[in-house]
């Protein structure tokens, strides 16, 4: 597969790669920007399209339907142009249901992210002593040693949450670990289109990931669990 291939097939859906363009995108530093870019536009416009709709809208067109007077045409033609209104809300996946599925965590993770598409793009591991500093300057002691492969670290304020903000390449696509703490959030899994996130109750803060890809998070709540609380005696206190 040659560059032009790859853009042309990623083009319709950012989101779903072939194994050949995944393997293209490896060996490929250009197209790897580029699907990072292609990546944080959707998001960007995902974020830009969700028009928060007032709970009971549905219900309210269908009493105003069924109880306005049906002499009044003029009335009658707002109230199915509102009902098309909430139908096209729904055919884009902006209703009530999906904005009730994702935490205000989960949001802001996910714009977080739309301003950082560069992070996505490295694949090579950083020294373990630049992560490192990294919790240091959250205040982070951390209980073990780090998990390998983390490409991107650094301390960024998620909102109002300060965090330390990494990411670590995998073979399905990357996944981005946020460690915040001091940040209590009950341990959740929300699923967009396309987008995973999973907020951990860990070590006095919050371990969030996220990815397109969910199958990593079991094996890297296990590592970082490991890293941040050390072994399960030590965790619990024990000597």
């Amino acid at each position: 597969m040659n560059c032009l291939d790859y853009r042309r097939e990623l083009g319709p859906e950012p989101r779903r790669e072939s194994a050949e363009m995944q393997e293209h995108r490896r060996g490929c530093p250009g197209c790897a920007a580029h699907h990072a870019r292609a990546l944080g536009f959707e998001l960007a416009l995902k974020r830009a399209l969700a028009v928060p709709v007032p709970d009971g809208l549905a219900e309210r067109i269908l009493l105003a339907q069924t109880t306005s007077e049906r002499g009044d045409r003029g009335r009658r033609r707002r109230v199915a142009w509102f009902a098309a209104a909430a139908v096209v809300l729904v055919g884009l996946g902006l209703g009530v249901h999906q904005l009730r599925l994702f935490s205000p965590l989960a949001q802001r993770l996910i714009v977080h992210l739309e301003h950082e598409p560069a992070a996505l793009i490295t694949h090579t591991p950083l020294p373990v002593e630049d992560v490192e500093r990294r919790f240091t300057q959250r205040g982070v002691r951390l209980a073990a040693p780090l998990p390998a492969g983390i490409s991107y670290a650094q301390a960024c304020p998620v909102g109002l949450i300060g965090s330390v903000h990494m990411v670590m390449p995998e073979r399905e696509g990357p996944v981005t670990v946020f460690f915040l703490p001091g940040h209590d959030e009950r341990r959740s899994d929300y699923a967009d289109d396309g987008m995973h996130v999973r907020a951990i109750p860990m070590a006095a803060g919050t371990l969030a990931l996220v990815a397109a890809d969910a199958r990593h998070f079991d094996t890297l709540e296990a590592s970082w669990r490991r890293t941040l609380e050390g072994s399960p005696d030590t965790a619990a206190g024990l000597p």
